[in-house]
């Protein structure tokens, strides 16, 4: 990693892990709930232990006074879930510019196993290439294509589990394919015991990021899942909708702040949210 990487990561996780919290949504589903206002969410985030956001270039330009001591992580590409084909996503800025406005890391999805499997994987090659070029970190959302309907289409989703759509060995590989392609982290699904996602972590080579994906029921059962994936050596988070769709934004963040970075346990955190 060369040193403007290395400058920039240091930002990123200041205390060896990192709490992300994302509110890209709006380039995906145009509107979703707890995100009409980016600027009141990032002002409650820049007063929370979380350590970076993750936006679009321009959603960043518009929220950067309100972001204090944050990092900022860009998103680089887009599709809209209502429109198009979630495959077929495409780049929405350059790194140079990402670098110009003096972002922290470029985020971008690969979607592995699909129709459009190699153009994917060629973007992420090409990309990565330029991230080296300029010093920039590259956060690669890695997903078997598969999983798009549990990750963007929350009826498709409905009454079903993770493990009805994929299996720890597509963890596996997308994660370590998505390493050799030149991810710098690795955002991700966390899957089965700790143990199990242990190899997981190993077999990538990069830090990996558990990404939240669909609110769930409770917020302890995140947490519990945020705590697994910390024992099995995952470096941070990457949380949006588990987060900012609750009331109380700040405390939500605390609460995985201190699994994350203090090593609580569950009860712990949970009671930070009381």
């Amino acid at each position: 990693m060369n040193v403007g990487k290395r400058l920039r990561f240091r930002r990123l996780f200041t205390r060896g892990r990192s709490v992300i919290v994302a509110i890209d949504h709006g380039s995906y589903w145009g509107y979703i709930a707890g995100l009409e206002n980016p600027n009141r969410v990032v002002e409650k985030l820049s007063e929370s232990c979380a350590d970076a956001i993750a936006a679009t270039p321009f959603t960043l330009k518009r929220v950067c006074d309100s972001m204090g001591n944050l990092a900022a992580v860009a998103r680089v590409d887009s599709s809209v879930t209502v429109y198009d084909d979630m495959e077929d996503d495409m780049p929405i800025t350059t790194v140079e510019h990402l670098v110009s406005m003096g972002v922290d890391a470029a985020m971008a999805m690969c979607y592995f196993g699909g129709l459009r499997s190699s153009e994917q994987q060629r973007k992420l090659g090409m990309l990565a290439t330029e991230c080296e070029r300029f010093g920039l970190p590259l956060i690669v959302e890695a997903l078997p294509a598969k999983l798009i309907d549990y990750h963007f289409n929350r009826e498709k989703a409905r009454g079903k589990t993770l493990t009805d759509f994929i299996t720890l060995e597509d963890l596996l590989v997308v994660s370590r394919v998505s390493a050799e392609l030149g991810a710098d982290a690795i955002k991700t699904y966390y899957l089965g015991s700790v143990d199990e996602y242990r190899r997981v972590v190993e077999n990538a080579r990069v830090p990996i990021l558990v990404l939240g994906g669909p609110r769930v029921k409770t917020f302890e059962e995140y947490l519990g899942l945020v705590r697994k994936a910390m024992d099995a050596g995952a470096k941070g988070v990457v949380v949006g909708r588990n987060v900012w769709q609750r009331e109380n934004i700040k405390s939500a963040v605390n609460a995985i702040c201190a699994i994350v970075h203090e090593d609580k346990d569950v009860e712990y955190a949970r009671r930070l949210l009381d």
